[in-house]
């Protein structure tokens, strides 16, 4: 009588769930079923809400030993559903419909205590009301065992990680499911984010004295435009300084402008005439090799103040301090440095891709990166240059990118670390690259299987394009896997999760 009954209910089961499923899962989501010690679970998507029910085993005419316990959650952010009534709808194999209302025991968990009427197949359905709408979602079958012996002699089956409702709402935790998708071929490649050539100046003294300032004081973290006075240097020297040279210039200006006149007038010859210029334009380029601005006589020579002899320190770009090196009053010498300008709207990143893959570089046709303390994903799409030369040192070939950086939140001297993505896409069951996780050097991925149970899968990870990757093992189109709370699932696995409130869900 036990053994035809358990035979009965494994083979009613696996026929009750091959026809529900061609029948109702299309409408309302995506079914798991598992038999926990002659009870079981079941796991259902509808609206946006996942409904995790764990049910102790059922016997004919008797009131369930343990109550049902019903979750609900809310995909959108993981947070538990607070529902207004949750009434459980009990079908039996003659079609008779018993009704049983769930009591509110937590926020998100609802318990129920049906009594059973006869042996069999039964179908769980369940109505829900949440914030006055109305929701019917239909479970799955149960089984109703004749007496307590033929639960005794019932297969029973557990998952491999049990985390409970309560634990995965208590920190950041998601699920999407395994996609077919077209990725990018693609090969390893860690580098670093630098400023372009004029992204980066450094502003130094052309010659020695004094800060000053005059005007704002700008320090790190001000945005200078260019052209903008940064400081004032007063030359203390007239051997070799600004003003000397200066002075210079226009000393050989006045002499240029009175040969002019006596060429014309006849006292002097061509040749004489042709010294005097050259000698202006020999005075010239000395100005200008310190940084003056040639041929203008007045209120400003090369941006320094006529009338005062101070030198103005203007920046060459426009971008943010990022470095000061001069106080007001401090004495500088020609060539100090003062201050560091930086230009951060478009940065470099430079990949170093392994000698190995230098065949490779022909077909490379962008990036993506994650840089260290983000694991968001990067990309770029534009190639600067690649590399004609394998770095002998480190047996890598330097390819660069542009990288656009409107908001500034990628940072020059950045560590990066990514994929180089090359013409030829590959088809195939793709996960979030936020899935796989890495333990001991091994691409993991943890399926969930239930409400509260998961698989932990060694895949074989593919191509990716930083927010998708190819995985040519270890997860099936259409299963779900944790994208959020992965670590989470990893201590449960040691048995080191502790609940959050003594309760086992």
């Amino acid at each position: 009588m036990t053994r035809n009954l358990v035979q009965i209910w494994i083979l009613g089961s696996l026929a009750a769930l091959g026809s529900w499923a061609c029948g109702e899962a299309a409408d309302v989501g995506q079914e798991a079923h598992d038999v926990l010690e002659g009870g079981g679970s079941l796991t259902r998507l509808a609206d946006g809400i996942e409904l995790f029910v764990e049910y102790p085993h059922q016997v004919e005419g008797l009131e369930s030993e343990e109550p049902w316990e019903i979750h609900l959650t809310r995909q959108e952010g993981w947070r538990p559903v607070e529902a207004d009534a949750v009434t459980l709808t009990m079908i039996g194999p003659s079609g008779a419909r018993r009704n049983v209302s769930a009591e509110d025991e937590a926020p998100g968990i609802y318990e129920a205590v049906p009594t059973p009427t006869a042996a069999g197949i039964w179908q769980a359905e369940f109505s829900l009301r949440v914030e006055g709408r109305e929701y019917t979602i239909l479970a799955g079958p149960f089984v109703v065992f004749a007496s307590e012996e033929d639960v005794e002699a019932a297969p029973a089956t557990t998952g491999p990680i049990a985390l409970s409702k309560q634990e995965q709402w208590s920190f950041p935790f998601g699920v999407a499911v395994a996609e077919e998708r077209e990725i990018p071929a693609s090969i390893p490649a860690a580098g670093e984010l630098v400023a372009p050539p004029g992204g980066l100046v450094q502003v130094s003294a052309p010659v020695a004295g004094l800060v000053r300032v005059e005007g704002p004081s700008f320090g790190p973290g001000d945005f200078v435009r260019a052209g903008q006075t940064l400081a004032l240097i007063a030359p203390i020297s007239l051997d070799n300084s600004y003003a000397r040279t200066r002075a210079d210039v226009v000393a050989a200006e006045r002499e240029a402008e009175r040969a002019e006149g006596l060429f014309e007038a006849g006292a002097i010859s061509a040749r004489r005439l042709e010294e005097a210029r050259r000698d202006l334009n020999v005075a010239e380029a000395a100005f200008e090799a310190i940084g003056g601005t040639p041929g203008s006589v007045g209120d400003s020579v090369g941006g320094g103040d006529l009338d005062s002899g101070l030198y103005r320190l203007r920046s060459p770009i426009s971008g943010v301090i990022t470095a000061r090196e001069v106080a007001l009053g401090q004495q500088i010498d020609i060539g100090g440095h003062a201050f560091t300008i930086v230009n951060a709207a478009t940065l470099w990143f430079v990949a170093r891709v392994p000698a190995r893959y230098a065949p490779e570089a022909n077909r490379i046709r962008g990036a993506w990166f994650t840089v260290e303390g983000d694991a968001s994903a990067y990309t770029a799409s534009r190639v600067l240059s690649v590399g004609s030369v394998i770095d002998p040192d480190n047996r890598t070939l330097p390819v660069r990118f542009a990288v656009p950086n409107p908001d500034r939140t990628l940072k020059v001297g950045m560590l990066a670390e990514g994929r180089i993505l090359l013409g030829d896409p590959q088809r195939g069951v793709a996960v979030p690259t936020a899935a796989i996780q890495n333990e001991n050097g091994l691409s993991v991925i943890y399926v969930k299987v239930t409400g509260s149970t998961f698989e932990r899968r060694v895949v074989d990870a593919g191509a990716s394009d930083g927010s998708w990757t190819l995985v040519s093992s270890g997860v099936d189109l259409g299963e779900e896997v944790v994208t959020a709370g992965a670590y989470q699932v990893s201590l449960a696995s040691l048995g080191t999760s502790a609940p959050s409130d003594g309760h086992g869900h």
